[in-house]
């Protein structure tokens, strides 16, 4: 029995695995320039967006859901 992923979560967590990859492969660079100030900035701005789009994906399927069940109701 396969347990199919939704979307909501699947896109926003691909995301956070790729910000954390990039964070990681960037923190030689920004701990030699001492730019802590921006390298924070953009984790945060990253994270942010990443729960931004969890939030508009669960709202975007929660009304197709409804819709599917107003069609099945009829």
């Amino acid at each position: 029995m396969s347990r199919k992923i939704k979307r909501h979560i699947l896109f926003p967590g691909a995301l956070l695995l790729y910000f954390a990859v990039m964070a990681v492969m960037a923190y030689p660079g920004y701990k030699a320039s001492g730019k802590w100030g921006e390298y924070f900035g953009v984790i945060g701005i990253s994270l942010l967006l990443a729960l931004i789009l969890f939030f508009i994906l669960k709202r975007k399927q929660k009304i197709r859901d409804r819709f599917s069940q107003k069609d099945l109701n009829e």
